[in-house]
């Protein structure tokens, strides 16, 4: 992933707090704007891939598998809950069609 390479990057070459930072947080589009759909991607693929370590984790690293699914999905639930705070849509209203009642 891009991120990781930037985050090996700074410990590499005159670590700071700041450079860390910039690598972690900052994701920039081509509008210089950050993008909460592609960070939600990212933590969504994440888990994923949190999720399959899991599934081939022997007995020592299994707790530390459980930590990191864990980790990733609270991360995950955490980017849905800011874009759902900010009124995102995951698809037009207007396509969603009414749903009819047969309680009856």
């Amino acid at each position: 992933m891009k991120v990781d390479r930037q985050i090996f990057l700074v410990f590499g070459k005159g670590f700071s707090w700041t450079k860390l930072k910039k690598a972690i947080f900052v994701d920039k589009t081509r509008n210089n704007e950050f993008s909460l759909e592609a960070e939600i991607e990212q933590a969504k693929q994440a888990w994923l891939v949190a999720q399959e370590q899991m599934q081939w984790a022997d007995e020592d690293l299994l707790e530390s598998a459980i930590l990191k699914t864990t980790a990733c999905e609270k991360r995950y639930m955490a980017l849905l809950q800011k874009a759902r705070s900010l009124h995102y849509n995951a698809w037009e209203p207007k396509n969603i069609a009414p749903v009819a009642a047969h309680n009856r």
